[in-house]
């Protein structure tokens, strides 16, 4: 008995460390990005212990990777264009709103936002933007805003942008790199559901 109680504990604590270890190791994500001519190339991928993930934004190919092998691969085809069928029209169910749950909702989800925002280590951001409106007013507008967030935005001069005012456009070139620790995104997460009025209100309007 003694013996089978003590194989228990074993199993618990050695579980128990393999999932605190899961959780402060970092989750590393980067972007490899760049669109001229309308067309996108590059790359996203997140990585985590000996697990990466890593979707083609040209190809739309996704695959997942163990220890450098690939063991899930999938290409996203577009539908070729057939007849759309009709479709019945489906009775509305009408929900009551409470905008003053809404309300009092925001402020929580904005803080928690904010602290997944601040949760993040950027180890490095370079990136070269070309934008343009079809309406000069607002290619404008846009310019006197960047400058005047200029200095915050470009730690370590990483971040420049061109202003087009003869055509609407959008290009980029960026590289960036970033990491998380998934023991911050669950304390966060935990926080937010804890508050009080997080659950009185996301209960009521789920009841009605």
């Amino acid at each position: 008995m003694t013996g089978t109680i003590t194989i228990i504990l074993s199993v618990i604590i050695v579980l128990s460390v393999i999932v605190v270890a899961m959780l402060i190791f970092p989750v590393t994500i980067s972007i490899n990005s760049a669109r001229a001519e309308g067309k996108i190339n590059g790359f996203l991928s997140m990585g985590w212990i000996v697990f990466l993930f890593r979707y083609t934004l040209k190809d739309k190919k996704s695959e997942i990777l163990v220890l450098g092998r690939r063991v899930v691969g999938s290409t996203h085809k577009e539908k070729p264009p057939g007849l759309k069928e009709i479709e019945k029209p489906k009775k509305v169910k009408k929900s009551r709103l409470h905008l003053e749950d809404i309300f009092y909702l925001s402020r929580p989800i904005l803080r928690l936002l904010k602290n997944l925002i601040y949760s993040f280590r950027i180890k490095y951001l370079n990136a070269d933007i070309t934008f343009g409106f079809e309406d000069p007013a607002y290619t404008g507008i846009l310019t006197g805003f960047l400058h005047s967030i200029h200095f915050s935005l470009r730690a370590a001069h990483t971040i420049n942008w061109n202003t087009d005012f003869t055509r609407q456009v959008l290009e980029w070139d960026m590289k960036a790199e970033a990491d998380i620790t998934p023991i911050r995104i669950l304390q966060h997460l935990i926080t937010f559901i804890a508050n009080w009025q997080v659950l009185k209100s996301g209960l009521r309007i789920i009841r009605d």
